[in-house]
């Protein structure tokens, strides 16, 4: 306080004061965790309705993005190191650098994570090359890449799918050849699987068996493909054009610790056909049996195989969580 022409001025301390110290501090118990779904951008939470993309943004544009999918176990994130690396070679594979560390993605992630106690998350990393002029050339962006980081709940799989199976359906739509647009790249440009899914559901199916330009199995929409022929495990090699799933690397790897034979190579439509099991992967659905491919019943339910490979693969996720 000071006199200033005859006025008592209350002058603004040139150090925060301890205040602060005084006031009454949040009650944990009080913490209300923002609704799912929500968003994370640059460390901020907001709900999705705040979560703006501008129009002239080239994820919108064009599809010119990359993402990536890690989900919780137990209440904890899992492979965020395998994902984040295949979202650098993604980004290396379309002439994008990644302005960010993995602790930065890692910090985005466990931002929302704190918003959700007690639930099991599904996590989804988007990133856009950024805004510019609407000019499909990559040298007119104006700003810096845009990453927006969606949480929301990871809710049980459709019981039929687990007691059952997926009913598959091949579409007339082939897989993109990897001379093309590479399906191992992970972006925002979905149409070919879009296409695939419409044709499968259409068809009465739950999810599309793609095959490539030749005629060999690749993969689903959104998960990996497996057969079981005379106890041993056929996927389709990744120079085929499917993505390099990482519950399929992780699969592959807990098959064969357990003794099994797993073949990556190219096969068809009648393999699949006169298979024992089938069964599909990713990181939502961790090994799910495949019921019926074109209305022709391959098995109901899990198979023997199927069943010894996914307890094995859910294991060696409890054992491997990650602590950041």
């Amino acid at each position: 306080m000071k006199a200033v022409n005859g006025n008592l001025v209350l002058l603004k301390p040139l150090c925060p004061p301890l205040l602060p110290r005084l006031l009454p501090q949040p009650n944990p118990k009080e913490f209300l965790p923002m609704q799912a779904p929500f968003a994370v951008i640059k460390g901020q939470t907001l709900p999705l309705n705040q979560a703006l993309v501008p129009v002239n943004d080239r994820s919108f544009l064009f599809g010119d993005s990359l993402y990536e999918v890690v989900s919780t176990y137990q209440g904890k994130p899992y492979f965020t190191r395998d994902h984040l690396q295949r979202l650098r070679a993604t980004a290396a594979g379309i002439y994008f650098d990644l302005p960010w560390e993995d602790a930065w993605f890692e910090n985005e992630i466990r931002t929302g994570l704190n918003q959700m106690p007690g639930q099991e998350a599904y996590v989804r990393i988007v990133v856009s090359r950024g805004s510019g002029d609407f000019n499909i050339d990559i040298d007119t962006v104006e700003t810096e890449p845009f990453c927006v980081t969606i949480f929301k709940p990871s809710l049980p799989m459709n019981p039929r799918f687990r007691a059952q199976g997926f009913s598959l359906a091949v579409p007339e739509t082939r897989r993109n050849s990897p001379r093309s647009l590479n399906p191992a790249f992970k972006t925002g440009n979905y149409l070919n699987n879009i296409l695939c899914l419409k044709e499968a559901k259409d068809q009465g199916a739950d999810d599309a068996l793609i095959l490539d330009l030749e005629g060999h199995i690749t993969e689903l929409t959104t998960s990996n493909f497996f057969i079981v022929r005379q106890g041993e495990i056929w996927t389709a090699p990744l120079d085929v054009g499917i993505l390099d799933g990482i519950t399929r690397r992780y699969l592959i790897q807990v098959a064969r610790e357990l003794g099994l034979t797993v073949h990556e190579k190219r096969f068809g439509l009648e393999e699949v056909l006169s298979a024992d099991e089938a069964f599909v992967s990713s990181t939502l659905k961790g090994a799910m049996p495949v019921w019926k491919v074109n209305g022709q019943v391959i098995h109901e339910g899990y198979g023997e195989i199927n069943r010894a490979v996914d307890d094995a693969y859910w294991q060696y996720v409890e054992a491997h969580l990650d602590s950041y």
